[in-house]
């Protein structure tokens, strides 16, 4: 099965979008003119969701409540897709005249939805398609909804935040912070009913019952907020993520992504802080690393499936990225398949065949005059040396003259010991008998001299012990006896 596994802080990850899509499968075929029932990869591929990808690139990734239903934007053109779950595949597509910079789910399946536009509109969608049309007066930033009062809340780049009314169809007085640079994100936390605004200079927090900034915090350059009970996280330009306690203007802990990126979303749940910027999606457990998830392209959102180990990703790139993490839980109930495919793998053994490749130091690499392959594709770093494959060291070597450099030694060699050979031979050489105990030719140290009349130290060269010794002098007297024959 076509299966592309990431091993990060001893956690496999299962990549489920690494296989190519159907059509591509069918384009190679056509190109190559071969067919695809002897293609291994397309045999065994996996295709978890059916169409799941946009023309250019995805930008936002989100789950219904009732996990039926799977909502993503993305472009170009800017669309926003509906895809169900019970189904594995796409419900309908809807095409858009700006792209979206924020939507939400308003209820618990795709019946209800309101995106947020460049073009500064905000479009309400109902199960039959775009219900509303309207313009907001500055061009927004974020975009949340309070289900208590049926508010729409959008941030812009003043210290104004629009609300605007369903249940009234209209707009109601807006808020006003001290945000002078504008705001970057907003939050809500459903449990306290508060709202968490985030900005350049200052984290404020908003109780949405009386209208009132109930609380400030001292953080600057704020680009994302998650919270759960009384824990609030936030994402920072410089690529922290700062773990407050609400009643605590200092943070409980400071993770840092190494690429100081900007923070584009972070997910809380129990002991798990998820977070990611445009390069790497990182899981904190604690205050250590648990593992991390790093694709080719870069990442513009994700989501975790409720109550499973699946992670959707939103990347510049036309396929979403799906990962899977055993590890963490179980798959979603919509694909139960996918616990008994990783099982398979956990137990089939996995190595790593190097079969067709050739190990090559430094040292080497400079005698072939290959250093100008360091850092590209055709060599790949191992242990302290790099693997070339088999057919580019070969043809190299074929170009510095080396094999044949080695078969003209080989030879040498070959005659050499062959003329030995003949020369023993026929000059019929006796090896002379030895005596059993050497005297030596030095006076005796009388301190060694009962050693050297020990019985212990006889040379019996009849013996066995001694032949397998001295395999090559019991060979030439046997040669030179059958000479004598």
């Amino acid at each position: 099965m076509t299966l592309s596994i990431t091993i990060s802080q001893q956690i496999k990850a299962y990549n489920l979008a690494a296989c190519p899509t159907l059509p591509e499968f069918l384009e190679t075929a056509y190109k190559t003119q071969k067919s695809l029932k002897k293609n291994e990869q397309f045999r065994k591929r996996i295709e978890v969701i059916q169409g799941f990808e946009f023309n250019t690139a995805s930008t936002q990734i989100e789950e219904s409540n009732d996990q039926q239903y799977i909502v993503a934007a993305g472009l170009y053109a800017p669309s926003l897709k509906i895809f169900e779950t019970s189904q594995l595949s796409m419900k309908c597509s809807r095409g858009l005249d700006s792209e979206i910079v924020k939507f939400c789910i308003l209820g618990d399946d795709y019946k209800k939805i309101a995106m947020v536009c460049e073009d500064r509109n905000i479009e309400l969608h109902a199960q039959y398609g775009k219900h509303f049309k309207l313009r907001v007066p500055k061009q927004p930033t974020d975009m949340i909804y309070n289900p208590y009062n049926c508010n729409l809340l959008v941030s812009s780049q003043n210290e104004d935040i629009t609300r605007l009314n369903l249940e009234l169809g209209s707009f109601v007085e807006s808020y006003t912070l001290q945000q002078e640079t504008g705001v970057n994100c907003l939050s809500m936390h459903e449990q306290l009913q508060l709202g968490l605004v985030g900005g350049n200079k200052q984290l404020s927090v908003i109780d949405f019952r009386s209208d009132q900034v109930v609380q400030q915090l001292g953080v600057s350059d704020v680009t994302s907020i998650a919270t759960q009970n009384l824990q609030v996280a936030l994402g920072t330009k410089e690529g922290q993520i700062k773990l407050f306690d609400l009643r605590k203007h200092i943070p409980i802990h400071v993770y840092q992504h190494q690429y100081r990126l900007p923070i584009k979303k972070i997910v809380m749940n129990e002991d798990m802080i998820v977070s990611c910027d445009a390069k790497i999606l990182k899981f904190w457990q604690g205050n250590r690393l648990f593992t991390n998830i790093e694709p080719q392209s870069e990442i513009n959102s994700f989501t975790w499936v409720k109550n499973s180990g699946m992670f959707l990703l939103a990347l510049e790139q036309p396929r979403m990225g799906i990962y899977f993490i055993p590890q963490l839980n179980a798959a979603p109930k919509w694909c139960p398949f996918l616990d008994n495919l990783t099982e398979e793998m956990e137990e089939e053994e996995q190595q790593t065949v190097y079969d067709e490749y050739k190990f090559l130091s430094y040292e080497e690499l400079e005698k072939l005059d290959a250093l100008h392959l360091l850092e590209t594709a055709m060599l790949k770093p191992y242990s302290h040396g790099y693997l070339i494959h088999l057919k580019l060291y070969l043809k190299l070597r074929q170009q510095k003259g080396l094999d044949f450099e080695d078969y003209k030694q080989k030879r040498i060699q070959q005659n050499y010991e062959k003329q030995l050979e003949a020369e023993r031979i026929s000059k019929g050489y006796v090896i002379p008998e030895e005596p059993e105990i050497e005297q030596p030719v030095r006076k005796v140290d009388p301190r060694f001299e009962k050693m050297l009349k020990d019985n212990d130290y006889t040379v019996d060269k009849k013996s066995e012990a001694w032949k397998r010794a001295h395999p090559s002098e019991v060979k030439v007297k046997k040669q030179i006896n059958k000479n004598k024959r």
